[in-house]
């Protein structure tokens, strides 16, 4: 049969004869034809075989046996919620951050004077809870006693920040919100040693220097907000401090691992989740 498939494949081009005889050896058929016309003809049946398997496994349920395409949704969906849980795990970590570095500030003592209970009534306030007034009337030291003009400025937390607001410093857009790449805020950039203020009313919470970064100050306002400013050649204020909207918190600079340039970083968080601070800004 081999022989037979050969010889047909050389001799696609001639004419073939193919005799069947029967049981009388003088009574016979014989058939003239072509084995190129055998072989196109087999190609064709070979091409629809092909054909028919592949739209038998794309629209029938056998094609569950080979790729559950509903699966791969599913995993891609898996995929995503994992990542949009990872990013809310992230902001509820820099929150739980934060307000721990505010009840130090406040618990230290060294620009406050109330009490314990005062100052949890304090730092509720500050992030925009429902509390009851504070009440001035208990026994305060004469060392850790408010002046005047800070309690005026404790006000600040009883009122709304005005947003939207002018930009913290004079410079050119160059790096937008996207926590897709974990970048939290946004970039203007600036000459050395430019002033940067204060964007609200505000009090200092945290004011440190890292490698990453330079000196990072971070703002509490009402509301639950909070500001941070990074890449800070240098700063004028130290935690504790109450800021009103304009004041100048330090200068800009070329600070930090992270840094390509002198600029300043802004970000905007509401209760421990980031926010687009264009939304707070009014572009220039």
């Amino acid at each position: 049969m081999l022989d037979f498939l050969k010889r047909l494949f050389k001799s696609q081009g001639q004419d073939l004869t193919f005799v069947i005889f029967d049981d009388d050896p003088e009574s016979s058929t014989s058939y003239t034809f072509k084995p190129s016309r055998l072989w196109n003809l087999f190609y064709l049946s070979l091409l629809g075989v092909v054909i028919i398997v592949l739209l038998v496994v794309m629209f029938t349920p056998i094609s569950g046996l080979l790729y559950d395409s509903h699966d791969a949704q599913l995993r891609e969906d898996v995929i995503e919620i994992s990542k949009e849980v990872q990013a809310l795990k992230d902001s509820l970590e820099a929150r739980d951050s934060q307000l721990s570095e505010m009840q130090q500030v406040i618990a230290s003592g060294s620009d406050t004077s109330f009490s314990v209970n005062r100052q949890q009534s304090f730092v509720m306030q500050a992030m925009g809870s429902e509390s009851s007034e504070l009440d001035f009337t208990s026994e305060v030291s004469t060392k850790g006693m408010l002046s005047q003009n800070e309690i005026i400025f404790s006000k600040i937390f009883k009122q709304a920040p005005e947003f939207p607001t002018d930009f913290p410093v004079n410079g050119t857009f160059t790096r937008g919100y996207n926590p897709e790449t974990n970048h939290y805020g946004i970039d203007i950039a600036t000459k050395q040693g430019i002033s940067f203020e204060a964007i609200a009313d505000g009090s200092i919470v945290n004011q440190d220097w890292t490698v990453n970064y330079g000196y990072v100050i971070h703002v509490q306002h009402s509301n639950g907000i909070i500001t941070v400013y990074k890449h800070a050649a240098s700063v004028s204020k130290s935690v504790g401090d109450i800021v009103l909207k304009g004041d100048v918190l330090g200068t800009t600079g070329d600070v930090g691992v992270l840094s390509s340039g002198p600029h300043l970083h802004l970000e905007v968080w509401k209760n421990g989740v980031p926010q687009n601070p264009n939304t707070y800004l009014i572009k220039p």
